[in-house]
């Protein structure tokens, strides 16, 4: 199997796939492609995902995956080896995917609006306003996270899967991480032992020290 190519960003969402790709043992190149950076960058972005968005990523044969969520379940299952998701029939599946999902559709999507604004209102004096609604919308959700899970000790079980990655990218965003240790221990429990793994402690160092 040839390598894959990862377009990311330091401290995007190309974290988590780094990470994934880092577990699997899988040979990859990483392309610097923030969509928050340079001309260059954002033009090598452009050229495999219009949308500018990261993460995404190059297959060895020469499709292009975007979608963080789906970058990662198909890692999982191209590598099954390396057990980053519950496998199928397990008990622990149906908790891995229904809070991976949750992670992607509710709390990733927030990003969309505050990160660029005026892609939903043109008036600029109301995008803090927006802003800190979508930052209000992310502690609510969260929340409700937090008072349905129960770690064991991992977030989907005994084994740290790419929930546990996934969830742990996220608590280094907005509303930051004071916020998170301060209003989710049991989410930051699972999180934390995630982030002793050696490849996780690394890429967490490039992308958000």
């Amino acid at each position: 199997m040839g390598g894959y190519v990862l377009y990311g960003g330091r401290g995007c969402g190309s974290a988590a796939v780094e990470a994934a790709l880092e577990l699997a043992h899988a040979p990859y190149e990483y392309v610097n492609a923030s969509p928050f950076g340079d001309a260059a960058a954002k033009a090598r972005l452009a050229a495999v995902n219009p949308a500018l968005q990261v993460p995404a990523l190059m297959l060895p044969g020469g499709a292009v995956m975007t979608e963080s969520v789906a970058i990662l379940l198909h890692v999982a299952e191209t590598f099954p080896h390396a057990r980053l998701a519950p496998r199928t029939g397990s008990p622990d599946r149906p908790v891995f995917l229904r809070w991976l999902i949750f992670l992607a559709a509710n709390v990733y999507s927030t990003y969309a609006i505050s990160d660029r604004p005026g892609r939903f209102l043109t008036d600029e004096t109301a995008h803090e306003a927006l802003k800190d609604g979508a930052n209000e919308r992310r502690k609510h959700l969260w929340s409700l996270m937090e008072a349905q899970i129960k770690p064991a000790p991992f977030l989907a079980g005994a084994e740290m899967t790419l929930l546990d990655v996934y969830a742990a990218m996220m608590s280094r965003w907005s509303p930051g991480r004071d916020w998170f240790e301060g209003e989710c221990p049991k989410l930051l429990s699972a999180v934390q032992r995630a982030e002793k793994h050696p490849k996780i402690a690394a890429i967490w160092k490039r992308n958000f020290d």
